[in-house]
């Protein structure tokens, strides 16, 4: 019985371990992180005063991309992507004030093969990093993820920028590792009692 307990263990473990493993490595996008400290792996075009990658507001590691551009800048880059299937972006956002507590007028947008993903933010008054997530399709061999931004007063942070495919199989297979392990520990012995009589 311990055995078999110790073997349902390690298999729950051994398939968490290949969740986590296949996740890490089915991120599409390069340097979502910004942790080169600058824009490697992403094209800027528009207004790239104020534009920048430093130390100063991140998310998450060292570095975040920030943006105090007037005319609106866009950075981008073209994922490897397979038509039919879906993908998951994910990033996060800030906005900041300036000493004053403007934040007005400010816009950001997110475009995923040229079509936005959600409604453009305009004129929103400040707020610290929140997580934007969307399920979006591919149609194509390759998808241009693309993202704009302005802020006149301040800046905008924007930072752990990824696009994975979901691991639907790999987190059923950690499940059902688990629901092994616990019917294991359900299973009452097959060897019958024996039952000692005091002399």
């Amino acid at each position: 019985m311990e055995s078999l307990l110790k073997k349902a263990a390690s298999c729950a473990v051994a398939a968490a371990a290949l969740s986590a493993s296949v996740a890490a490595h089915a991120d599409l996008v390069t340097n979502g992180g910004f942790e080169t400290g600058d824009f490697t792996g992403w094209t800027l075009s528009g207004d790239t005063s104020f534009t920048g990658v430093d130390t100063f507001a991140p998310h998450d590691g060292a570095y975040a991309a920030f943006s105090g551009s007037l005319g609106g800048v866009t950075i981008s880059q073209t994922l490897a992507t397979q038509a039919g299937m879906h993908y998951v972006l994910q990033f996060w956002l800030q906005i900041e004030a300036d000493p004053n507590g403007n934040s007005i007028p400010n816009f950001f947008s997110a475009s995923w093969g040229g079509t936005p993903v959600a409604p453009a933010i305009v004129d929103s008054p400040a707020f610290g990093y929140t997580e934007f997530q969307y399920v979006l399709d591919a149609s194509s061999a390759s998808t241009d993820l693309a993202f704009s931004f302005s802020n006149t007063p301040a800046f905008t942070d924007f930072d752990s920028v990824s696009v994975n495919v979901p691991e639907p199989t790999s987190l059923a297979l950690a499940l059902g590792a688990l629901g092994i392990l616990a019917v294991v520990k359900r299973r009452p012995s097959k060897k019958p009692e024996t039952v000692r009589l005091a002399s």
